[in-house]
């Protein structure tokens, strides 16, 4: 699934992050309401993840906007609101499900899960392609007729990441941040190790690299056929 998660606590929302990917699914963090309804109009998401208290709107405003523009993904409200009051108004709002933290990500999954299954929405498209690849992210490879190229797990999210800014030059601050999830310079090149590794898996012999070194700034990827 591809989740758009609305949540201010910067602490917080970075550990659901990175559960939701090592559960196979994608995110797009935001902590304002605003921000929100901005993303739904320009990105193809499954779910979302909601919190209550934002610092713009409270979530029922968000979830109540949403539906009233047509929006019509499943909701999971993810809140410290433990009341009842709160519980009805949150799904009167027009939200699917209501969580309270502290939780348990097994539950959090299986809720998601859940909904999308009541829901009968098609999840957003699971594959896309890389010049002559087909990506699989389901089992994390790449496709070219015959020729299947397997992706270890940060490999994969190195790729991921990159593609989603595709054209745009990365630095390794960033790329240690989102795939590392390392908020600071360790000192090593495992950026660049590991970008090489890539390369020798993706790259056609003779041809430009899908992943361009821009010296003195970081990567960028270009989707050559």
């Amino acid at each position: 699934m591809h989740l758009l998660l609305v949540e201010d606590d910067t602490e917080l929302a970075r550990q659901i992050g990175a559960w939701l990917r090592d559960a196979g699914h994608t995110s797009t963090p935001c902590d304002r309401g605003g921000a929100a309804l901005r993303l739904l109009s320009q990105e193809a998401f499954d779910a979302v993840i909601l919190d209550v208290g934002l610092p713009d709107m409270d979530g029922f405003e968000v979830v109540a906007q949403m539906r009233t523009r047509g929006f019509g993904i499943p909701v999971l409200f993810l809140t410290a609101r433990d009341n009842v009051t709160d519980r009805v108004r949150g799904l009167r709002a027009g939200g699917d499900d209501y969580m309270t933290k502290p939780f348990a990500m097994e539950e959090l999954l299986a809720r998601l899960e859940a909904l999308q299954r009541r829901s009968g929405i098609t999840p957003a498209p699971s594959t896309r392609t890389l010049g002559r690849w087909t990506l699989d992210p389901l089992k994390r490879r790449l496709r070219c007729g015959e020729e299947t190229v397997e992706l270890q797990p940060r490999e994969w999210t190195l790729l991921e990441v990159m593609l989603a800014n595709e054209g745009h030059i990365l630095t390794k601050k960033f790329l240690l941040e989102k795939v590392w999830d390392i908020q600071f310079d360790p000192g090593t090149n495992v950026v660049d190790a590991m970008i090489c590794r890539l390369r020798r898996k993706i790259d056609t012999p003779g041809r430009p690299s899908h992943l361009q070194t821009v010296r003195g700034k970081g990567y960028a990827l270009q989707a050559l056929p």
